[in-house]
């Protein structure tokens, strides 16, 4: 009877286990075909590398509100994934004029987001690397912006590979003045440059919020948000 017993409760214990493993496998797979990022916590999670963002940061005693995350794809190869960040006020002001359009429209709107590259305030691109990466290869890419000169774009390669490669989790934080004419590089805090160079600092904003941004996911996430938020604001 007592063998009987603890088998039964054996058996009671292995589909309480059996349950609770098929609920984290079902909200594994969730989180994989989730195609919006998730809000919870103070944090926003881009479902496509599972990397959290800060819903607010402050970067250079300015408080900045997080727009939108999407990931940057290299073939078929998560590298990392990109928040943008911008103050409230100056933005709801910029994309007023864009009320009541849905964010699937605002996202293909070069008047919206040149609306938001224009914005003389503080703004900011944090990159968060989902997988190691060489230094040379990230200062490549973002150092090859269209129209900066040569001298500048070797400051900017120069200073992102000043620490050497990139990590699993690194991150790199990109700021823009307010007058968008200078770009500041940090990373763990870190200042590594600022670079006063309107064309590449103008040029850098637009591979993220431009016509061939780098990763679409992230213009359509600002673009959900903001159109999402002027919804529901009283008028």
């Amino acid at each position: 009877r007592v063998v009987v017993m603890a088998s039964l409760f054996q058996g009671e214990n292995l589909q309480k286990s059996g349950l609770a493993m098929l609920v984290m496998v079902l909200s594994y797979v969730s989180m994989l075909n989730r195609t919006e990022p998730a809000v919870a916590d103070g944090f926003t999670m881009d479902p496509a590398t599972g990397i959290k963002f800060a819903n607010s940061v402050r970067v250079d005693n300015k408080k900045l509100e997080l727009q939108g995350v999407g990931v940057r794809t290299k073939v078929v190869v998560n590298v990392y994934s990109a928040g943008f960040y911008a103050e409230q006020g100056p933005i709801d002001r910029a994309t007023k004029p864009y009320a009541g359009k849905p964010g699937a429209k605002l996202a293909g709107d070069a008047g919206f987001f040149k609306a938001i590259q224009a914005l003389g305030s503080a703004k900011a691109v944090l990159l968060t690397f989902a997988r190691a990466v060489g230094a040379d290869k990230v200062a490549e890419a973002l150092s090859a912006v269209p129209g900066a000169n040569a001298k500048s774009q070797q400051e900017l390669h120069k200073c992102i590979t000043r620490n050497g490669d990139l990590s699993k989790g690194d991150q790199l934080l990109f700021s823009w003045s307010k007058a968008t004419d200078s770009v500041a590089v940090k990373s763990k805090s870190e200042t590594l440059c600022t670079i006063k160079d309107a064309d590449l600092a103008k040029g850098l904003l637009s591979m993220y919020l431009g016509g061939n941004a780098v990763s679409p996911k992230l213009k359509a996430a600002i673009a959900s948000t903001i159109a999402n938020r002027m919804s529901v604001a009283p008028s």
